[in-house]
């Protein structure tokens, strides 16, 4: 898909004309030629309007959407992060919060992309085994925006063609019929598609995006043995995790130089000129010199950064750890330097201002993880591609679901520290150099896998934070309270950065946008909005 031009990727998506879940919604205008009797004849015509669907995962240019957004900023609903997503994290979203509104819309104008596609694809002469496997990227790809649906807003209506304006009226489906058709629909993908590509097609979804994505789903509907069952198909395909010889694969797993490597199962792809985006100067640090202004969107919290162990394997909270208060960063979890970036490390050069210096709602912390420090094409032509799974994720699915399901076994410990080990630049054999898992209580396991799960995949692409925090039903604790940054540099205590306030009786589902309720006859609002 790096040959998969910009200009094309521009002409479907403008083609298709789409903008809200409303009238406009479901009015195909004149100019869509992707309904139109001159399209859908030849199997470039069909491949183009595949294209469109993969686009709906990108940036394109300048062009941020809420969806976008969501993606390199979801940490900032989170207890791990701040800085873009305040009424999610102070409690004050409802049903009229601009960003609540414009994700829902965005995610069904990307499913109806989907939609026109697997109305159509039908009618072009082309080789059935492609178009069998055209039909099951493009449910995929439709699956994925059903999956971020589900996880926030529960139960949403469940749209599988290009509806017409006579047929707004569509109700809600059951959060569980929701994910069981995600779950179908990725059985049925993966049936479908090969393992790899080839040079030209890299950056498709394969059968082990297909899997992960439907374990993904499983696990956090509490479906432990089939998730934990359809990790172990993709523990078969043949991925690893990414060792770059350096000991810092955790952090270069995500850098431009390791793109399709053999631990990436799914990434939005990027190729400068055609393709780019501008995530990584939205992350920057403020009043740090490098091209372009840039805001700091991701700030990391103190508690993240407590969340990484002591190199003896122990919480920074046992007493017995070798954790030292006033130099936070020694002797911690290896991940720690590489997520996180703070006072006095170097970035593009220069030396990273301290906490006091910055604005007063700064953290001192950055997210390293979301940084390419090097071969940008200047400071708007970021083209380092997005992962959005990778191995280490069906390793910890597999772990959790076997630990809550009841059948911890030996699998689960080598799961658990093949990602440990990587952390430490080694394997899950060499125990000298590592702090191995050897506990099999499920209590103890439960709290370490959490644990894992955060600092592993904390900071990425996506939301794993913000749904962990909710499956485990922990949110109305981790999001009631105080959010600190990194010690103030003037008073010599944890900066206060803001107040969190989660309320338990309402927020583990967001509101459906108020005016697609307006809309509608038979759209019902989420308890307590």
């Amino acid at each position: 898909m790096k040959k998969m031009k910009k200009i094309i990727i521009l002409y479907i998506i403008l083609a298709i004309g789409i903008t809200s879940c409303n009238d406009e919604f479901f009015d195909v205008g004149p100019g869509d030629k992707l309904t139109g009797v001159s399209f859908w004849k030849t199997e470039k015509e069909a491949s183009d309007a595949l294209t469109a669907a993969y686009a709906t995962f990108s940036e394109r240019g300048s062009v941020l959407s809420t969806w976008n957004t969501y993606l390199f900023a979801a940490g900032t609903m989170s207890d791990d992060a701040t800085g873009t997503y305040n009424s999610f994290q102070d409690g004050s979203v409802g049903p009229t919060d601009d960003t609540v509104g414009d994700l829902y819309k965005e995610l069904y104008s990307n499913i109806r992309v989907c939609n026109v596609f697997l109305a159509n694809i039908d009618r072009p002469e082309m080789d059935e085994a492609l178009r069998n496997r055209f039909i099951a990227e493009a449910r995929f790809i439709r699956a994925f925006h059903y999956s971020i649906l589900r996880n926030n807003w529960g139960g949403v209506p469940l749209i599988t063609e290009p509806l017409t304006t006579s047929e707004l009226n569509v109700p809600r489906a059951l959060a569980e019929e929701i994910t069981t058709f995600i779950s179908t629909e990725l059985t049925a993908a993966a049936a479908d598609l090969p393992v790899s590509y080839g040079a030209n097609d890299l950056g498709r979804a394969t059968k082990g995006a297909a899997l992960t994505l439907k374990a993904r789903a499983l696990l956090y509907a509490g479906s432990h043995t089939e998730a934990a069952s359809t990790a172990q198909d993709v523990m078969a395909l043949g991925y690893d995790l990414f060792q770059d010889g350096n000991g810092e694969g955790y952090l270069n797993v995500h850098q431009k130089p390791n793109e399709d490597n053999q631990e990436v199962i799914f990434a939005v792809r990027y190729n400068n000129p055609d393709t780019f985006h501008w995530y990584l100067v939205r992350v920057y640090p403020p009043n740090h010199t490098h091209p372009g202004g840039e805001n700091g969107a991701v700030k990391i919290s103190q508690s993240f950064v407590n969340a990484f162990e002591t190199t003896d394997g122990k919480t920074i909270d046992d007493v017995t750890s070798i954790f030292d208060p006033l130099n936070e960063f020694d002797n911690r979890d290896p991940r720690l330097n590489m997520a996180v970036l703070k006072k006095g490390d170097v970035l593009s050069g220069n030396p990273l201002a301290g906490s006091t210096v910055d604005a007063s709602n700064n953290t001192g912390y950055y997210a390293r993880k979301l940084i390419q420090d090097e071969d940008f094409h200047g400071w708007d032509r970021y083209d380092r591609d997005i992962v959005l799974m990778r191995y280490a994720e069906v390793l910890l699915i597999y772990a959790e679901a076997k630990i809550e399901s009841g059948s911890t076994d030996q699998s689960v410990l080598d799961a658990i520290n093949d990602v440990r080990a990587r952390a430490y630049g080694t394997v899950r054999t060499d125990t000298a150099n590592y702090p191995a898992i050897t506990t099999t209580d499920q209590s103890e396991l439960r709290e370490i896998i959490r644990r894992e799960r955060r600092v592993e995949l904390g900071m990425e692409h996506g939301d794993h934070r913000l749904n962990d925090i909710r499956r485990w039903n922990i949110a109305e604790t981790v999001l009631n309270g105080d959010l600190n940054g990194a010690i103030d540099d003037a008073t010599g205590d944890y900066r206060f950065i803001k107040r969190l306030s989660f309320d338990a009786s309402k927020h583990y589902l967001w509101p459906i946008p108020q005016r697609e309720i307006d809309l509608s006859d038979v759209l019902n609002q989420n308890p307590g909005y």
